[in-house]
Protein backbone atom coordinates (compact mmCIF):
# COMPACT_ATOMS: atom_id res chain seq x y z
CA UNK A 1 0.00 0.00 0.00
CA UNK A 2 2.70 2.59 1.08
CA UNK A 3 4.82 1.67 -1.84
CA UNK A 4 1.46 2.28 -4.45
CA UNK A 5 0.99 5.12 -2.76
CA UNK A 6 4.47 6.63 -3.11
CA UNK A 7 5.16 5.38 -6.74
CA UNK A 8 1.29 7.30 -7.59
CA UNK A 9 2.82 10.45 -5.95
CA UNK A 10 6.11 10.41 -8.06
CA UNK A 11 4.09 9.84 -11.25
CA UNK A 12 1.98 13.14 -10.31
CA UNK A 13 5.09 15.40 -9.57
CA UNK A 14 6.42 14.18 -12.52
CA UNK A 15 3.13 14.80 -14.25
CA UNK A 16 3.27 18.30 -13.30
CA UNK A 17 7.02 19.39 -13.88
CA UNK A 18 6.53 18.19 -17.63
CA UNK A 19 3.40 20.38 -18.14
CA UNK A 20 4.68 23.11 -16.17
CA UNK A 21 8.03 22.82 -18.28
CA UNK A 22 6.91 25.15 -21.44
CA UNK A 23 5.76 28.04 -19.45
CA UNK A 24 9.02 27.66 -17.06
CA UNK A 25 11.64 27.00 -20.12
CA UNK A 26 10.31 29.18 -22.94
CA UNK A 27 11.81 32.85 -23.13
CA UNK A 28 9.90 35.26 -21.18
CA UNK A 29 8.68 37.14 -24.19
CA UNK A 30 6.30 34.14 -24.79
CA UNK A 31 5.45 33.35 -21.62
CA UNK A 32 2.49 35.44 -19.63
CA UNK A 33 1.77 34.97 -15.55
CA UNK A 34 -1.67 34.20 -16.69
CA UNK A 35 -0.37 31.01 -19.20
CA UNK A 36 2.46 29.96 -16.12
CA UNK A 37 -0.52 29.90 -13.96
CA UNK A 38 -3.39 27.98 -16.16
CA UNK A 39 -0.39 25.49 -16.87
CA UNK A 40 -0.47 25.02 -13.06
CA UNK A 41 -3.74 24.43 -12.38
CA UNK A 42 -4.11 22.07 -15.47
CA UNK A 43 -0.94 19.93 -14.38
CA UNK A 44 -2.76 19.78 -10.87
CA UNK A 45 -5.92 18.62 -12.13
CA UNK A 46 -4.33 15.70 -14.50
CA UNK A 47 -1.67 15.34 -11.69
CA UNK A 48 -4.92 14.68 -9.15
CA UNK A 49 -5.86 11.76 -11.55
CA UNK A 50 -3.19 10.32 -12.01
CA UNK A 51 -2.82 10.12 -8.28
CA UNK A 52 -5.90 8.78 -7.35
CA UNK A 53 -5.59 6.19 -10.46
CA UNK A 54 -2.57 4.89 -9.40
CA UNK A 55 -2.84 4.97 -5.46
CA UNK A 56 -6.17 3.16 -6.23
CA UNK A 57 -5.44 -1.18 -6.74
CA UNK A 58 -8.78 -1.46 -8.59
CA UNK A 59 -8.66 -0.35 -12.25
CA UNK A 60 -10.12 2.99 -13.27
CA UNK A 61 -10.19 4.62 -16.83
CA UNK A 62 -5.93 4.33 -17.77
CA UNK A 63 -5.28 0.91 -20.23
CA UNK A 64 -2.60 -0.82 -19.13
CA UNK A 65 -1.71 0.29 -15.79
CA UNK A 66 -0.46 -3.07 -14.54
CA UNK A 67 1.14 -4.15 -17.83
CA UNK A 68 4.36 -1.83 -17.86
CA UNK A 69 6.47 -0.14 -19.63
CA UNK A 70 3.26 0.78 -22.32
CA UNK A 71 2.53 3.72 -20.27
CA UNK A 72 6.02 4.48 -19.52
CA UNK A 73 6.28 4.87 -23.00
CA UNK A 74 4.01 6.99 -23.80
CA UNK A 75 4.61 9.58 -20.57
CA UNK A 76 8.25 9.20 -21.89
CA UNK A 77 7.48 10.20 -25.74
CA UNK A 78 4.87 13.14 -24.67
CA UNK A 79 7.88 14.20 -21.91
CA UNK A 80 10.31 14.12 -24.99
CA UNK A 81 8.12 16.10 -27.50
CA UNK A 82 7.56 18.60 -25.00
CA UNK A 83 11.46 18.99 -23.95
CA UNK A 84 12.19 19.17 -27.42
CA UNK A 85 9.86 21.92 -29.21
CA UNK A 86 10.76 23.96 -25.90
CA UNK A 87 14.36 23.75 -26.51
CA UNK A 88 13.49 24.39 -30.47
CA UNK A 89 11.94 28.01 -29.41
CA UNK A 90 14.72 28.61 -27.33
CA UNK A 91 17.24 27.79 -29.64
CA UNK A 92 15.15 30.32 -32.19
CA UNK A 93 16.07 33.39 -29.97
CA UNK A 94 19.72 31.96 -29.23
CA UNK A 95 19.07 31.16 -25.68
CA UNK A 96 21.74 27.96 -25.17
CA UNK A 97 25.16 27.09 -26.67
CA UNK A 98 23.33 24.09 -28.60
CA UNK A 99 21.11 26.44 -30.68
CA UNK A 100 22.59 26.28 -33.91
CA UNK A 101 22.81 22.52 -33.93
CA UNK A 102 19.20 22.08 -32.46
CA UNK A 103 18.32 24.11 -35.40
CA UNK A 104 20.48 22.29 -38.22
CA UNK A 105 19.06 18.88 -36.68
CA UNK A 106 15.57 20.55 -36.77
CA UNK A 107 16.71 21.32 -40.75
CA UNK A 108 17.80 18.33 -41.58
CA UNK A 109 14.76 15.84 -40.32
CA UNK A 110 12.31 18.04 -42.52
CA UNK A 111 14.91 16.89 -45.40
CA UNK A 112 14.30 13.87 -44.11
CA UNK A 113 10.90 13.44 -43.82
CA UNK A 114 10.00 15.39 -47.25
CA UNK A 115 8.51 12.13 -48.68
CA UNK A 116 4.72 12.62 -50.95
CA UNK A 117 2.29 12.83 -48.36
CA UNK A 118 4.50 13.45 -45.33
CA UNK A 119 1.74 14.68 -42.15
CA UNK A 120 4.94 17.35 -41.34
CA UNK A 121 4.72 18.91 -44.63
CA UNK A 122 0.97 18.14 -45.12
CA UNK A 123 0.41 19.80 -41.54
CA UNK A 124 2.77 23.14 -42.29
CA UNK A 125 1.05 23.48 -46.42
CA UNK A 126 -2.54 23.29 -44.75
CA UNK A 127 -2.04 25.20 -41.62
CA UNK A 128 0.83 28.02 -42.41
CA UNK A 129 -0.98 28.75 -46.48
CA UNK A 130 -0.54 32.23 -47.44
CA UNK A 131 0.85 33.13 -44.33
CA UNK A 132 4.79 34.43 -43.58
CA UNK A 133 7.04 32.09 -44.83
CA UNK A 134 8.64 32.00 -41.32
CA UNK A 135 5.79 30.84 -39.69
CA UNK A 136 5.77 27.95 -42.80
CA UNK A 137 9.40 27.22 -41.81
CA UNK A 138 8.86 27.34 -37.72
CA UNK A 139 6.09 24.93 -38.31
CA UNK A 140 7.64 22.20 -40.08
CA UNK A 141 10.47 22.51 -37.58
CA UNK A 142 8.43 21.81 -34.49
CA UNK A 143 6.55 19.63 -36.50
CA UNK A 144 9.59 17.54 -37.87
CA UNK A 145 11.26 17.00 -34.44
CA UNK A 146 7.58 15.69 -32.74
CA UNK A 147 6.97 13.75 -35.39
CA UNK A 148 10.21 12.15 -35.15
CA UNK A 149 10.09 11.36 -31.15
CA UNK A 150 6.97 9.84 -31.87
CA UNK A 151 8.39 7.36 -34.43
CA UNK A 152 10.88 7.09 -32.44
CA UNK A 153 8.49 5.87 -29.22
CA UNK A 154 6.83 3.73 -31.78
CA UNK A 155 9.78 1.97 -33.11
CA UNK A 156 10.81 1.56 -29.21
CA UNK A 157 7.21 0.52 -28.28
CA UNK A 158 7.50 -2.37 -31.33
CA UNK A 159 10.54 -3.83 -29.46
CA UNK A 160 8.69 -4.57 -26.17
CA UNK A 161 5.85 -5.69 -28.13
CA UNK A 162 7.68 -8.46 -30.03
CA UNK A 163 10.94 -9.07 -29.43
CA UNK A 164 10.33 -8.95 -25.31
CA UNK A 165 6.23 -10.86 -26.00
CA UNK A 166 4.78 -8.16 -24.21
CA UNK A 167 2.77 -8.47 -21.96
CA UNK A 168 3.04 -12.21 -22.00
CA UNK A 169 5.60 -11.74 -19.42
CA UNK A 170 3.93 -10.52 -16.55
CA UNK A 171 2.28 -13.42 -14.92
CA UNK A 172 -0.20 -10.90 -13.34
CA UNK A 173 -1.88 -9.69 -16.76
CA UNK A 174 -5.21 -9.73 -16.70
CA UNK A 175 -7.04 -8.60 -19.98
CA UNK A 176 -10.15 -6.96 -18.31
CA UNK A 177 -8.13 -5.18 -15.47
CA UNK A 178 -5.85 -4.01 -18.24
CA UNK A 179 -8.62 -2.70 -20.25
CA UNK A 180 -10.91 -1.54 -18.03
CA UNK A 181 -12.93 0.40 -20.66
CA UNK A 182 -13.70 -2.58 -22.54
CA UNK A 183 -16.53 -4.29 -22.52
CA UNK A 184 -16.46 -7.53 -21.43
CA UNK A 185 -18.23 -10.50 -23.48
CA UNK A 186 -18.12 -14.41 -24.23
CA UNK A 187 -16.70 -16.91 -26.16
CA UNK A 188 -15.00 -15.21 -30.30
CA UNK A 189 -16.72 -12.45 -29.32
CA UNK A 190 -14.04 -10.59 -27.53
CA UNK A 191 -11.25 -11.83 -30.13
CA UNK A 192 -13.31 -9.95 -33.06
CA UNK A 193 -14.00 -6.68 -30.84
CA UNK A 194 -10.23 -6.94 -29.76
CA UNK A 195 -9.24 -7.02 -33.33
CA UNK A 196 -11.88 -4.71 -34.58
CA UNK A 197 -11.02 -1.99 -31.74
CA UNK A 198 -7.08 -2.62 -32.50
CA UNK A 199 -7.89 -1.72 -35.95
CA UNK A 200 -9.94 1.60 -35.41
CA UNK A 201 -7.47 2.59 -32.76
CA UNK A 202 -4.41 2.52 -35.37
CA UNK A 203 -6.05 3.91 -38.56
CA UNK A 204 -7.49 6.64 -35.96
CA UNK A 205 -3.84 7.55 -35.31
CA UNK A 206 -3.03 7.63 -38.92
CA UNK A 207 -5.98 9.75 -40.04
CA UNK A 208 -5.63 12.25 -37.28
CA UNK A 209 -2.35 13.31 -38.37
CA UNK A 210 -3.56 14.37 -41.70
CA UNK A 211 -7.55 15.38 -40.38
CA UNK A 212 -6.42 17.80 -37.90
CA UNK A 213 -4.09 20.24 -40.36
CA UNK A 214 -7.27 19.84 -42.64
CA UNK A 215 -10.09 20.80 -40.34
CA UNK A 216 -7.63 23.86 -39.07
CA UNK A 217 -7.17 25.25 -42.22
CA UNK A 218 -11.07 25.16 -42.62
CA UNK A 219 -11.41 26.74 -39.68
CA UNK A 220 -10.55 30.15 -40.53
CA UNK A 221 -13.57 31.67 -38.63
CA UNK A 222 -12.05 30.78 -35.19
CA UNK A 223 -8.61 30.09 -35.56
CA UNK A 224 -5.92 32.47 -36.51
CA UNK A 225 -2.97 30.53 -37.85
CA UNK A 226 -0.77 33.25 -36.61
CA UNK A 227 -1.22 32.60 -32.88
CA UNK A 228 1.46 29.75 -33.65
CA UNK A 229 4.05 32.55 -33.68
CA UNK A 230 3.52 32.67 -30.24
CA UNK A 231 6.02 29.37 -28.45
CA UNK A 232 3.49 28.23 -26.03
CA UNK A 233 0.61 27.33 -27.92
CA UNK A 234 3.38 26.16 -30.66
CA UNK A 235 4.45 23.50 -28.70
CA UNK A 236 1.27 22.37 -26.97
CA UNK A 237 -0.49 22.22 -30.41
CA UNK A 238 2.34 20.45 -32.15
CA UNK A 239 2.63 17.97 -29.00
CA UNK A 240 -0.52 16.99 -28.91
CA UNK A 241 -0.82 16.80 -32.39
CA UNK A 242 2.03 13.98 -32.59
CA UNK A 243 1.12 12.60 -29.52
CA UNK A 244 -2.60 11.81 -29.48
CA UNK A 245 -1.55 9.99 -33.05
CA UNK A 246 1.34 8.19 -31.46
CA UNK A 247 -0.58 7.08 -28.57
CA UNK A 248 -3.86 5.73 -30.69
CA UNK A 249 -0.88 3.87 -33.18
CA UNK A 250 0.09 2.35 -29.55
CA UNK A 251 -2.92 1.34 -28.18
CA UNK A 252 -4.26 0.07 -31.12
CA UNK A 253 -0.63 -2.02 -31.43
CA UNK A 254 -1.24 -3.23 -28.07
CA UNK A 255 -4.69 -4.25 -28.06
CA UNK A 256 -3.90 -6.43 -31.80
CA UNK A 257 -1.28 -8.08 -29.77
CA UNK A 258 -3.92 -8.90 -27.25
CA UNK A 259 -6.02 -10.11 -29.75
CA UNK A 260 -3.25 -12.40 -31.32
CA UNK A 261 -3.03 -13.86 -27.59
CA UNK A 262 -6.86 -14.76 -27.45
CA UNK A 263 -6.71 -16.20 -30.44
CA UNK A 264 -3.69 -18.42 -29.82
CA UNK A 265 -4.46 -19.38 -26.31
CA UNK A 266 -7.98 -20.33 -28.32
CA UNK A 267 -6.24 -22.54 -30.67
CA UNK A 268 -4.07 -24.16 -27.80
Amino acid sequence: MFSRLIGALVRAGLVIIVIATPSLLLPEASVSVASQEISLILGGVIAAFTLFEYASTHPGLIDFRFAPPYNRIRFLAFAMQILALVFLCRALEGEDNFSSNLISLSDQMIGWLSFPLSPVNVAADMIAAGEDPTLALLLSRAAALSFFVTFCSLAFFAVFLWLFKWPVGRRDFNLWVNLPTFEPGYGRDVERRLSRDGVINLLSGVVFLYILPVLLSRTSGWFDPSVLNNYQPLVWGVTLWAFISGSLVIRGAAILKVAMLVRRSRGA
